[in-house]
């Protein structure tokens, strides 16, 4: 029973010609904006964090691992809200 159910999850983590599925994430980064574009400062560490879980192929069997962002775009009012969330 348990070799079954290891047998479907396998059949069904690959596609009929063996390519592994892409699992997406997406993210809003300031990459733009008027007070604090440091979106691309965030998106360093992700990618790397990317090419390691990738690396290890037993770490998500069957799933390549993607990234993709938004431009959320910093204005003055994000930034007045993040100084009273996370500095005050």
């Amino acid at each position: 029973m348990l070799l079954a159910i290891f047998l479907a999850h396998v059949a069904g983590c690959y596609a009929l010609d063996g390519k592994p599925k892409e699992l997406r994430l997406l993210g809003m980064l300031p990459m733009t904006g008027t007070t604090w574009p440091g979106g691309s400062s965030c998106l360093v560490p992700v990618q790397m964090a990317l090419e390691d879980v990738n690396a290890y192929p037993g770490l998500l069997y069957g799933y390549n691992l993607t990234y993709e962002y938004i431009d959320s775009m910093v204005g003055q009012l994000t930034y007045v809200m993040f100084l009273f969330l996370f500095v005050c």
